[in-house]
């Protein structure tokens, strides 16, 4: 018999390290004939840039990015003869490219819980591929900066699905202590901090979170923290191998650390993962982020201490290789009446059942997921969820399936899901994630989140080139989302040029017959939607810069945090001031969120007077971050300027007037006798600046109102919000007083103004001590009238088809005859009190 292998070995060459060299020596399995353009245009580019400590390499989806990160590999384990690690989020891709791997010839080994590494990885003979929390845990096989035995030195880092690997690294350094599973531990660590709320008047949000009557998650704060440090570290240093492969990762950093409250849990997170405890990752010459194409990259900077300038010169491609056709619906476009959860329950139902092809909702809570109980199975937990995803590839199923905050790593391509339906905006899942969107809500690192969330939330259903799917954005608030233009312009154009075919098919869609024959093309490939997709999408994609200040501002957390945990305080806070100073077009959120870092690290470095004025001017820029132990002055709002010019001004910021509709009925299905008085106050706020007007929420230790509206004509509306009280319950004494305190204040911060004291109150009734004669009361009667004239006039505007420089005048001819005009609210809407 021939000996093929002695053959090999003899006309065998040196190992090429160019990646299209190597692939050119590779066995083709069936199915890859050749490299797409796109592929041999970043592996070509990063060859020239391959001595850069950190690559971003951008590929659509199902562009083929596992193929281009294993030539990579072996390109650089060609030439430095050094290990090459390959990281995939979750075990289901580590497997799959595996097999990639092993189809194209490729030496590649796989990560072996339990037993050593691999020596063949040891040796650079073979690519090893594992999970991130393989190498991200304190128990690490590869070793930790400053451990007995030395660190696993590699010649390159593979971050396959960087943009989904965020919060997977982030939880290999979070500690969580569960409520159910450790009540003790739990509750002695939280009433270590109940002093601290009470001092910043937040005692009673803190009651009722470890309590259970709170969903929300608070943050310990910072200096109450850091007098607690040595206690936290007793009590929990008890259960230090419950915690195993977190502990000694945060043991020494506890200081770096925000610390969580929420009715589950009482959570430790660094404020950056503490990637340098890895000197197999940190200390690699090269580190290769495989990214699909999102819009946002600065995350990469924040959470793996990338090189700025290096992540903001990714390789991408204009090609279209990988990009899949989709069909994007969206019925509250649609110019007809419809129930949007039956509409779409009737479609999901046709394609799994007649169509027999694969139907699927993503979802972004389970609470979501049970509006879907009679039409899906709901695949809850992981396990669940693997069986669930693996029913649909195998065509076991069709579904439909529900998946609740499962926008990444659910591969359905083909007939797996033909139908994807997408419900609301979505959510985050860690009490980290729902912390900092709480606090930065708003603003723009916020809705690249999001952004990117629904990107890879509407890409689950189509899987690369040839690849289709019809999407489904239901729910207002996602709709609305979508319509605002600086939300759309953070989305990458593909999908922008999608969405706006999506639009205009939605908008020509007259009934729900229609709808289900539009959907059918997509299904029974009909040639003139092909061709109209593929033509739109060739015209709409277009090359996008990256924004250098993105960067920078991830740049300067993170290398504050570093010089922070290096012990240079100063120098940290420098680096903070330095960053906010150089940005341009610095939302207050963010600038906020950066200047309340700064004081934490002014406390922990024993400057209490200077982190306590950082906190002060943190907490000034933005209302959502810790309470300062003393309060800053208060600043006065604007006098609005006329209302319809301030109306207009906010549907300008609309791609789809019908956008700021939607943003209004979300609102007022806040303002009813069953939401929390956070619900009810905010949504008072958002209702006045929608009709035009001025508005806040303040109420600092009982000194102001909890809603002020400022109108145009130097009058502020006083408002104390009783909503819940039964209907029976007239004004007390008491309550009235709290309005009489409000109007004093407000006296002192706005000379000149006319105040008018209003409390939405159930009735307008008053008991006789209370003296209210000379106040107003906004019945729930009254708001709802309020509530349908503002509809009126806001749906009015929407569907004008005059351009924005006509609407303002239209709009001053609509108010006009409004009820809603600014100098028309008191005799229109509120009622005096009167005596029981």
């Amino acid at each position: 018999m021939v000996d093929f292998r002695r053959l090999r070995t003899q006309a065998k060459k040196a190992a090429p390290t160019e990646p299209l060299e190597i692939f050119r020596r590779l066995p083709k399995p069936q199915g890859i004939n050749d490299l797409y353009t796109s592929q041999a245009e970043v592996l070509e580019s990063w060859f020239e840039r391959r001595i850069e400590s950190d690559v971003v390499v951008k590929l659509h989806t199902g562009g083929g990015k596992t193929l281009v990160g294993l030539l990579m590999a072996q390109s650089t384990l060609n030439e430095t003869k050094e290990p090459v690690l390959y990281l995939a989020p979750t075990r289901q891709l580590v497997k799959q490219t595996l097999e990639k791997a092993k189809a194209l010839g490729i030496a590649a080994v796989p990560y072996q819980t339990g037993s050593p590494l691999d020596d063949d990885f040891i040796n650079g003979k073979a690519i090893m591929v594992a999970t991130y929390k393989a190498l991200f845990n304190g128990r690490s096989k590869f070793g930790l900066r400053g451990a007995a035995k030395p660190p696993i030195k590699v010649g390159a880092v593979i971050l396959d699905d960087a943009h989904v690997a965020f919060s997977v690294v982030r939880d290999s350094f979070t500690l969580e202590v569960k409520h159910k599973e450790d009540a003790e531990l739990y509750e002695g660590l939280t009433s270590l901090f109940r002093k601290a709320f009470r001092d910043i008047d937040r005692l009673g949000t803190f009651d009722d979170t470890v309590r259970g009557l709170n969903g929300g998650v608070i943050e310990v704060p910072y200096w109450a923290w850091h007098e607690q440090l040595d206690t936290v570290r007793e009590q929990l240093r008890t259960d230090a191998e419950k915690y195993a492969f977190v502990w000694p990762l945060l043991r020494d950093n506890l200081h770096l650390c925000h610390a969580l409250i929420s009715r589950n849990s009482f959570t430790i997170t660094p404020i950056l993962p503490l990637v340098n405890v890895f000197p197999t990752f940190s200390d690699s010459a090269r580190r290769i982020y495989m990214s699909a194409t999102i819009a946002d990259d600065s995350e990469i900077v924040r959470t793996f201490d990338a090189e700025p300038n290096f992540v903001g010169n990714a390789l991408t491609s204009r090609s279209l290789a990988g990009v899949n056709e989709r069909m994007i619906l969206i019925p509250d476009l649609m110019p007809f009446k419809l129930d949007a959860l039956d509409a779409v329950s009737k479609l999901l139902e046709w394609t799994a059942e007649k169509k027999k092809l694969g139907a699927v909702i993503l979802v972004p809570s389970n609470v979501a997921a049970s509006r879907w109980d009679d039409v899906a199975t709901f695949a809850e937990g992981s396990e669940e969820v693997e069986l669930q995803v693996e029913q649909l590839q195998r065509r076991t199923t069709n579904g439909p399936v529900v998946f609740a905050n499962r926008y990444d790593g659910i591969d359905l391509p083909g007939d797996a899901c033909r139908l994807l339906v997408m419900e609301g905006l979505p959510a985050g899942t860690t009490d980290y994630e729902l912390m900092r969107a709480a606090t930065l809500y708003g603003g723009t690192s916020i809705s690249r989140m999001l952004a990117q969330r629904i990107e890879q939330g509407i890409g689950r259903g189509a899987r690369g080139s040839g690849d289709y799917c019809v999407v489904i954005l239901a729910g207002s608030d996602l709709a609305g989302w979508i319509s605002k233009e600086a939300n759309f312009r953070l989305l990458t154009s593909a999908t922008r040029a999608q969405l706006d075919m999506g639009s205009t098919v939605s908008k020509e869609v007259q009934d729900h017959k229609e709808l289900a024959r539009t959907v059918a093309t997509s299904f029974d490939r009909d040639p003139d939607w092909i061709e109209y997709h593929a033509e739109t999408l060739a015209e709409g994609v277009e090359h996008e810069p990256a924004d250098a200040n993105r960067f920078d501002i991830a740049a300067a957390e993170r290398k504050a945090f570093n010089l922070w945990a290096d012990g240079y305080n100063d120098k940290a806070i420098a680096r903070i001031d330095k960053g906010i100073n150089a940005a341009q077009l610095l939302d207050t959120q963010t600038r906020g969120w950066l200047l309340q870092l700064a004081g934490r690290i002014a406390n922990h470095w024993g400057q209490e007077e200077r982190g306590d004025e950082l906190q002060r001017e943190a907490y000034g820029n933005n209302r959502n971050l810790l309470r300062p132990r003393v309060m800053p002055p208060y600043r006065p709002l604007a006098t609005p300027s006329a209302q319809a010019q301030v109306i207009v001004q906010q549907l300008q910021g609309y791609r789809i007037r019908r956008g700021l509709l939607k943003r209004f009925e979300d609102t007022v299905a806040q303002l009813h006798a069953h939401s929390t008085a956070n619900q009810f106050e905010q949504a008072l706020v958002e209702l006045a600046q929608m009709i035009g007007l001025s508005a806040e929420r303040f109420d600092s230790g009982g000194q102001g109102p909890d809603v002020l509206w400022l109108l145009p004509q130097k009058v502020g509306f006083i408002i104390e919000a009783k909503s819940r009280k039964k209907e029976k319950n007239a004004l007390t004494k008491d309550h009235h007083g709290q309005l009489l305190v409000a109007e004093q204040w407000f006296t002192q911060n706005y000379p000149g103004y006319t105040a008018v004291r209003v409390s939405a109150h159930p009735t307008n009734k008053a008991t006789k001590p209370a003296v209210a004669t000379d106040s107003y009361a906004l019945t729930y009667e009254r708001l709802a009238a309020l509530i349908s004239d503002a509809r009126s006039l806001l749906t009015s505007l929407c569907e004008s088809q005059l351009a924005d420089n006509q609407l303002a005048a239209e709009c001053a001819r609509e108010l006009e005859r409004s009820s809603v005009r600014a100098d028309k609210l008191v005799q229109n809407y509120l009622l005096r009190f009167v005596e029981e």
